[in-house]
């Protein structure tokens, strides 16, 4: 009888084990309160376009009964890779990285991935990714810059008119966006000059760089950003600085149908152009694309967001 009672209570401390063992974020079964949990660190949640993509991986994730937690990057890669290292010592199942740069993640992914974690990448990649979600850079950028080129032919002709770019090449991977942008430009309106592109990607540095412009280019008509961010502070100085008024030839043209610059266009403003890149629909396809991952393994390929061109012509069929 006692032998039987120590088998008994060596089989129950080894039950007890694998259950502790199973617990948290392992990549096998979800974590011990039967959710799966999913962190998100977001690269920054002062741009319209990430706060809707993270309201759409917080809502489709709950609505399959899972776990979420969103973090704001703040534009700084150290406290994301701090970010990554709490969501390891939390044993979450899935972290979705929407990167501030596109190196310095490495070692904490490593780390991660090491631990079972599924860890993909969204709008850049980065090190050890398993899973690539973005928008096609250089397409993104030659959608606006054709748009604007056609623009300007349309509505200038052959007459020269000054074009400010904002764009970001402070991100390597970024950099084919603007090369985009003016490529369209140029392509249909060669009689465009492009005075400066200025590296400008949030609210304040986009309202800074049209400041700065215009103060050497007063005679810039159109303006083209690598996001809404930065197309709606140039536009926040046009329009505090009545520069359109009277002139219904001005164009702003931006990127990722955020409901500001939809509602814009909506209104006939001087913000005449934007890039659907679904928004509302990334979250989906961030969470949906983890979990293949986590289920299948890694993606090599890249996934690839449809984009639309969005002008007063069609601007309805985008609106919320």
């Amino acid at each position: 009888m006692k032998n039987l009672l120590k088998v008994i209570a060596v089989l129950m401390a080894v039950l007890m084990f694998t259950a502790c063992n199973n617990g948290g974020g392992t990549g096998g079964e979800p974590t011990d309160d039967g959710k799966l949990k999913i962190a998100y660190s977001v690269q920054s949640l002062d741009n319209e376009y990430f706060v809707t993509i993270s309201n759409g991986v917080k809502e489709y994730a709950e609505s399959l009964g899972y776990e979420v937690e969103i973090t704001n990057g703040n534009q700084d890669i150290a406290t994301q890779v701090s970010q990554v290292e709490n969501f390891i010592e939390k044993g979450v199942d899935i972290i979705i990285i929407s990167p501030v740069s596109d190196t310095g993640l490495e070692d904490a992914v490593k780390r991660a991935t090491d631990a079972g974690i599924t860890v993909i990448a969204a709008n850049q990649n980065f090190g050890g990714s398993q899973a690539f979600v973005t928008i096609p850079e250089y397409s993104l950028g030659r959608a606006l810059g054709d748009a604007c080129g056609k623009y300007i032919a349309e509505t200038w002709g052959d007459e020269p008119v000054d074009v400010l770019v904002l764009d970001y090449p402070d991100i390597e991977a970024i950099v084919p966006r603007g090369d985009g942008m003016r490529e369209g430009v140029l392509a249909y309106a060669p009689n465009a000059n492009i005075v400066q592109s200025i590296s400008a990607n949030t609210v304040e540095k986009g309202t800074n760089a049209m400041e700065t412009a215009i103060q050497v280019y007063p005679n810039i008509q159109v303006v083209i950003g690598c996001n809404d961010a930065a197309a709606l502070g140039a536009y926040s100085v046009i329009e505090a600085q009545h520069l359109a008024e009277g002139n219904d030839k001005f164009y702003v043209g931006g990127m990722d149908g955020t409901s500001q610059a939809l509602d814009l266009i909506k209104q006939g403003t001087p913000y005449k152009a934007t890039i659907d890149i679904n928004a509302p629909g990334t979250g989906k396809i961030l969470v949906d694309t983890a979990l293949k991952v986590r289920e299948s393994g890694p993606i090599a390929e890249t996934i690839e967001i449809p984009l639309n061109v969005v002008t007063p012509e069609n601007v309805d069929q985008f609106m919320q």
